[in-house]
Order: structure tokens, then sequence, then C-alpha cells
């Protein structure tokens, strides 16, 4: 054979072994991709230094490198590197590098190496996420560290989306807190305008959102992105404002705890300071108001919740506007309020919340409600007293008669001959006067609130009285102008107005704490009666149509209709059993009972007594019994809540003036517990809580309840330390057990490169 021929046949033999190496199987995966991917480096090159193709790729666009990444064979990935850097600018179908894979699966040492070897740590992929980014869904710690380390970009100022809502969207809270330490921006705001907090809250990722509060810039993230045009605001029916504390309420109450727990601050250590000073930020728990701007495009005005509406000085601003025209919605939407719903003592009870209701009660609350209370008070003793002095139209003196007709009255002849004395004008004039301007503001209220002014029906009853008042006190007729009786409807009126007039007196001093609990206790009984109530009425049908059947001779049974009243009343105790069955019958002789009708009359009425009296009557008992315990077992609960009710229901109904006086609501209030008063404050403070007068805690002092705050601060502070120290300790305990998991499975690929059997106990980790 020529020499010629013989080099042919050694080409055409390469040739063949460069194409059986580089034949690829049913996934397109040549020999190479199969032995990069397992680490097997004395392979590699030995199908390298026969021909094998480094850069070929399988059906998902991956080469060896991207295989050997992807597995974390770190050795390889060095080994491909150096025969053609080409390799890390290669991206798979997905747009991945390899340096994508390895960040995603978690691979620190691969990684490292990809960036010594010059990979791009800002390239992106298809889905335009970096490495990093990459990295940080896959919650790989470790791989952030490195990336992060060798110069990786944690915000990118092209994306509003950022590292840091990623961590908080899946709830990679150790992740979270490393970027913050690197400087990653925590307040940065997306193309939505959420910040990572609010990402955090709406996944339900609470330990990132802790994290994200213990920053120095939770005052920014706790600042609301909305924005209300104003025509949307004047529109009643508009929809609930949504803040990150009321999210924080509603998911993490204990995060809202350690919210407010930064927005005490005492002041204990300045020289210029000799007494104890607490300030208080009620910015996130009293936010009705916010900012008013023009809208961007120039059409109109809008308002925004990221712009504070108080000055420097802590005051309302000029500009501010209440976020809803109805106030009835600011009311139910008020975080107090949220509160008081969700039943959180340890949230109202806090000093926070105390010292917001007690800035508004001593500011406008306790004036108002002493004031209404007050002319509520006079107008019902003066009708009271108006009534009491007024004869009754049935029983009027006339010479030595008294008539009990009233038809008279309307016969100006008799008129004069009517022997009584006309009521002091004085009552008259004053339940008048005031009866019209209750009237009024009764109508004011209507104006304001709409609809909901009619839904409330403490509003109706208020409506009725002040009526009813005056169709009472008017003269309809001039002999009631002359003598003073009024007519029998008006006296029946007068009947009704009086008792609902007390009855309403009631429901105005259960907004009082000290004496509320009581009627709370009462309404809850009524409750339970009513629910119980069809159960009682049927054992009443029960016994009184049986007694009216059988004892209908005797008049206290005559009747279907008089027969219920009398079983009622017998509930008491009051049997009348010898008027009963040994009374004189009435004129229907012949109905009067033998011995067989006395046997069963008998024995209904003995159990009658059983049931009702006994065994029923010790029920309702036992019920109001339970109803009792159960509200005083909620007593500081319920205290509380009626606290925020007063308050708020009070600042709702002044709102009007409220707007106008802009130096009143405030963000912020500074509180003097020692060493403030005189000696006179101080006599009066204990006078105050000596007769149940203190309005900031009923039962505590307001020194104690700073020591208090102030030791639970302390607290707090030592097992935020303490908390750190441990996350910190779990952020490399998560490392470590990272690193253990790939030097297991490097031991084991290197026993099954040497054929050696190993066994490696399973463990949970």
């Amino acid at each position: 054979m020529s020499l010629a021929s013989k080099k042919s046949l050694r080409n055409i033999m390469e040739d063949e072994k460069r194409t059986m190496v580089n034949m690829a199987d049913r996934d397109q995966n040549s020999p190479m991709h199969i032995v990069a991917s397992n680490g097997y480096l004395e392979m590699m090159r030995l199908l390298y230094e026969h021909g094998a193709a480094i850069t070929q790729v399988n059906e998902d666009e991956e080469t060896p490198l991207h295989r050997a990444s992807h597995s974390g064979q770190t050795i390889a990935v060095k080994q491909l590197v150096e025969w053609d850097k080409r390799l890390l600018l290669m991206k798979d179908e997905m747009g991945n590098s390899a340096l994508h894979l390895a960040a995603k699966h978690g691979h620190d040492a691969t990684t490292a190496v990809l960036l010594l070897a010059g990979a791009d740590k800002e390239a992106k992929n298809s889905f335009q996420l970096t490495p990093l980014q990459v990295a940080v869904d896959s919650g790989q710690l470790g791989t952030c560290q490195t990336l992060v380390g060798k110069g990786a970009e944690i915000e990118n100022q092209s994306d509003a989306k950022t590292v840091l809502h990623t961590a908080a969207y899946y709830g990679h809270d150790t992740i979270a807190r490393f970027l913050i330490q690197q400087g990653a921006t925590v307040d940065r705001r997306d193309d939505k305008g959420k910040t990572a907090l609010d990402v955090a809250c709406e996944n339900g990722r609470k330990e990132v959102a802790r994290v994200l509060l213990e920053t120095d810039e939770f005052e920014s993230l706790m600042r609301p992105n909305d924005i209300i045009p104003l025509d949307k605001h004047r529109n009643p029916e508009n929809m609930e404002r949504d803040t990150p504390f009321r999210t924080l309420l509603k998911k993490f109450p204990d995060l809202a705890a350690m919210v407010m727990d930064r927005c005490v601050e005492r002041n204990t250590e300045d020289e210029n300071e000799p007494i104890l000073c607490v300030a208080y930020n009620f910015e996130y728990i009293d936010d009705t108001y916010m900012s008013r701007v023009a809208s961007p495009d120039g059409d109109g005005e809008q308002l925004i919740g990221y712009k504070s509406p108080f000055d420097e000085n802590f005051k309302l601003i000029k500009d501010a506007q209440a976020y809803s025209a109805n106030y009835d919605q600011i009311y139910r939407n008020h975080p107090l309020k949220m509160m008081a719903n969700a039943e959180k003592l340890s949230l109202l009870s806090h000093p926070l919340s105390m010292a917001l209701l007690k800035y508004k009660w001593n500011r406008l609350g306790r004036v108002m409600y002493y004031s209404a209370l007050f002319i509520y008070l006079l107008f019902i003793i003066s009708l009271t007293e108006f009534v009491r002095h007024t004869k009754a139209p049935y029983n009027v003196p006339m010479g030595n008669d008294t008539y009990y007709e009233s038809s008279f009255f309307e016969d100006n002849e008799t008129c004069p001959q009517i022997d009584i004395q006309k009521p002091d004008f004085f009552w008259k004039r004053i339940a008048q006067i005031l009866a019209i301007c209750q009237i009024g503001i009764e109508f004011f209220q209507l104006y304001q609130r709409k609809f909901a002014y009619l839904t409330n029906w403490e509003n109706w009853i208020d409506c009725f009285i002040y009526s009813t008042a005056l169709l009472t006190v008017y003269d309809f007729t001039e002999c009631s102008s002359t003598s003073g009786v009024r007519l029998n409807w008006q006296w029946l009126l007068a009947a009704l107005c009086i008792f609902f007039g007390w009855i309403n007196l009631l429901f105005m001093i259960r907004k009082l704490p000290r004496f509320g609990i009581f009627v709370v206790m009462f309404v809850d009984i009524v409750k339970t009666f009513f629910r119980f109530f069809p159960v009682f009425v049927l054992f009443i049908i029960a016994f009184s149509s049986s007694f009216y059947v059988i004892l209908q001779n005797r008049p206290e049974f005559s009747t279907i209709f008089v027969s219920p009243i009398k079983t009622t009343v017998m509930m008491i105790g009051e049997f009348e059993f010898t008027g009963i069955f040994h009374g004189d019958s009435d004129s229907h002789t012949e109905k009067m009972f033998g011995p067989a009708h006395n046997a069963v009359a008998g024995v209904l009425f003995f159990c009658f007594c059983i049931i009702m009296t006994i065994l029923l009557m010790n029920l309702l008992v036992g019920l109001a019994v339970d109803d009792i315990k159960g509200v005083q077992e909620k007593a500081e609960l319920k205290r509380l809540a009626m606290q925020v009710d007063l308050v708020l229901q009070i600042e709702a109904s002044i709102h009007f003036f409220i707007t106008r006086m802009k130096k009143y609501p405030t963000n912020r209030f500074a509180h003097y517990p020692l060493g403030s008063q005189s000696r006179f404050g101080i006599w009066w403070t204990n006078f105050r809580k000596r007769f149940g007068l203190n309005t900031s805690n009923d039962d505590e002092s307001d020194m104690l309840m700073e020591y208090e705050s102030e030791i639970t601060t302390e607290l707090r502070s030592t097992l935020k330390m303490q908390f750190n120290q441990l996350d910190n300790l779990q952020q490399n305990i998560d490392v470590m057990y990272e690193k253990q998991i790939r030097l297991e499975a490097m031991i084991r690929n290197l026993a099954r490169g040497l054929n050696v059997g190993i066994e490696v106990e399973e463990t949970d980790y």
C-alpha cells in the first residue's frame, strides 16, 4: 500500500473516532455531557484528547459546562473553562449561563470557580434574572454570599423589583437579613409601588417581615403608598384604606406590637432633661389624614399616603385631608377599632394605644362627651319635672268631683271650672328649647352621614324622644295652654317619652368604662334571654292554654289573652293559690269545676310550680350567671373597646370642626409622668383617681404604667438581641449544612468513580 493510501486511511479512522466520541443519545447528550455532569475528570481528558467537542449542545441547548455546573462538579467546570473560556458566554434555551445554573442549585465552589474564570455575574436569562436573583429565588444563602462577595450588584437601578423583594416573596429570611447587611435599600418600591414588607405580608412571610421591621428604615416601610383621587374621595362608598400597619394587624399582630414598641421613645439619658419624657408616634395607628397634592397629569388633585400630612412640628399641614368623606367608614376602619373587633387586648392595652386614647379624650373628647351628657340630663330632668307637675287628663279635679274623662277639655266653657294650678313654665320651656336644639343636631348628623345615619337604631330612639317631647309640651288647645293639662294622646306619648328618655341615658353612660361594663352585662343577658325566648314561649302557651280551659271561670283566666299574662306573672311567685282554688266563683257558677276538675287543675298547677318556677327560672338564672362570668373574664378588653368606641364616635361626630382646627391633630405626643406636677396637680390627680374620674387609666396610675412599659421595653430589647444572635447562628448552620450536603455528594461521586462501595448513614437534617 502506498504512503498516500495509508495516510488517507488514517484520516478516515480519525474522522470515525471523532464521530463516535461526539455521538449523542436520545436527549442529544454527548459522552462529554455525561462524564462532565458526573465529574469524571480522566474520562473528560481522554475524550478531549480524542477530539470530543466541548461546545456541543443537547436538546436543551446545554453545553457540558452547563451540565457540570448544574451538578456542582467543580473540578470538571474548572477543566472545561481552561479548555475554552467561550463556554462562559454560551446559554441554554432558557437563556441561563453556567453561572445561573450553579447559583440556582447552590453550588458555592462551582460559582466561585466560574466567577474567577470571568463569568458575567450580571448576565440575565430569558426571564431577565441575574445569577444573584436566581440564587435568591432558590434560597441559596451560601451562593448569594459568594456572588455578593465577588461584586454582584444587589440592586439594579433599571429594575424596580430588587432581590430583596424576591427574598420577601419566597420567605427567605436569612437571605433578606444578609442582603440588608450588605446595603440593600429596604424601602425601595417595585413597579407596583410595593416595598419588600408589602410583598412579605401579602404572601404570609412573617419572619421576613420581622427582619425588615427590625431595620432603621421601618418608618418608611410603614408609610403607605396608596393614592386616592379626590373624585373617589368624595364618594362615600369608596373602598377602605389598607395600610401596612392594618395588614400587620390582620396577619401578624405580634409584629404590629413590635412596630408599636418602636413608636414609643423614652428620654432618660439627656442631662438637660432631669425627668422622664415619653414620646409617642401616632402616625401608623391614627392615619385618618393624607396629603393633598396636584395630580401628575395636572387634572385635579389627589391624596397620597407616602408623604406625611404633618409638618416638622408634628402638626397637621394646611393641605391635609381625611382619606374618606364617610366618617362612619373611617370609624369602622380605624386601627384602634380593628384591634377592638379582633379582641387584641395586648395591642389595645399597649402604651401607644393608651396614650392615643388619652390624648384624644383630653383634647376634645372629654369636653364634648360631658357637655352632651349634661345637656341631655338637663333635658330629661326638665321633661320629667314638667310631667310630674302636670295632672293626668283622667284625674282632673273640678269642684268636689274628680273627672276621669278628657273629652271635656275641648270645650272652652268647661275649662275655667278646672280646679288645678298651672305647672311651672320654667321646666316646660327648658325641655322645649333643648328638644328643638337636639332635633337640629340630629338633622345635621343626617346631612353629614346620609344613609349611614338611618342604619343606627340609637338615632331612631333619639329622634323619637325629642319629637315626642315637643308634642308633649306643645299646647294644642286653649284649655291646655291655660290649665297645663295635656290631651289624652299627649299623655300617652309623655309616658313613652319618659321611659325611652331614661333608657337612652343608660345607653349614654354605657360609653363610660366604669359604668358601661354593667350595661354590657345587662345587654348580654337580654340577648341570651331572646335566644332562649322560643322555648320560654312554648312553655307559657302550654300552661296558659291549659289553665284557660280548666280555670276560665276565674277572672284571671277568663280569656285566652289574659291567661298568658297571669301565667307569666305566676312564674315570679305570685300564685294566688287560695284565690284560684278556694275563692268565690264569678258569675259563671254553672262552670265551676267539680272533683275531677280539681284533680286535673291541681296536677297542672303542681307541674307548673316544678317546671316553670323551679326548673325554668333557675335555668334563666344560670344562663345569666354564665353571661356575667363571660363579661367579667373579658372586662378589661370590653372596657378598652368601649373607650375606643367613645373616642372615635365623638371624633367622627365633630370632624367638621376638627378639619378647621389645624393645630389639633398631631402624630406625636410627649408625656412627662414623673416630677412634672405641682402639689395641686398631684392632689387633683389623686382626687380624680379616688372618685373614679381619672381619664388616663381608671385603676392604674400613669407612673405605674410608664414604669411597667419601660421594663417591658427593656425585656423586649434583650430578647431582640438574643434573637439576632440566634438568627446569625442559624445562618451559619445553614451554610455548614449546604456544604456538608455537597461534600457528601462529592464523596459519593469519587467512590463511584473508584468503584469503591461505601455506606452513608441517612440523616434527617
